[in-house]
């Protein structure tokens, strides 16, 4: 199996991203959700909220999952913002695809990303396999998707 990515198919994607109500669009190129990589083209769209959260997860047999994840930077730019246990800044990242940035992310690492440009669009690699509720934890300090609280977070991490 080869699957190709080029400039029309990221043209799709874009627009893809642009109609969701997300603003941001994940086109995976692996084969399922059983496949042990998870091998994806991201595309964010300004103005999206990702809510903080993490790859380490107790799931529902209390077993702890790991999976680490890795971002190579394609067109735009943003920040990846890191945050304490506590929901304090640690550290945050500038991702330029003009400075060819990549960013490994270890499980435990709190987090959250900032486009900074129309369209962000990242190469993003991670553990497989996929089950939503062992996918991620999210950050029990800010608010999750949809909530009005997230509008004024992004404009705030937009300044760090």
């Amino acid at each position: 199996m080869v699957v190709q990515v080029d400039v029309n198919l990221i043209k799709e994607l874009k627009e893809k991203a642009k109609s969701s109500k997300r603003k941001r669009f994940l086109h995976s190129l692996h084969p399922n959700h059983e496949a042990y990589l998870h091998t994806m083209i991201n595309v964010f769209c300004k103005g999206t909220y990702v809510s903080p959260h993490r790859h380490l997860v107790e799931d529902e047999n209390h077993q702890i999952i790991r999976k680490g994840e890795s971002f190579f930077v394609l067109e735009g730019k943003a920040k990846l913002i890191t945050f304490t246990d506590e929901g304090e800044v640690l550290e945050v990242f500038k991702m330029d695809s003009k400075k060819k940035n990549m960013l490994w992310l270890s499980e435990d690492t709190w987090h959250t990303l900032v486009p900074l440009t129309d369209f962000f669009i990242v190469f993003e690699n991670k553990t497989g396999p996929w089950e939503e509720a062992s996918d991620k934890a999210f950050h029990p300090a800010f608010p999750e998707e949809g909530e009005k609280e997230s509008s004024a977070l992004i404009e705030e991490w937009e300044k760090l």
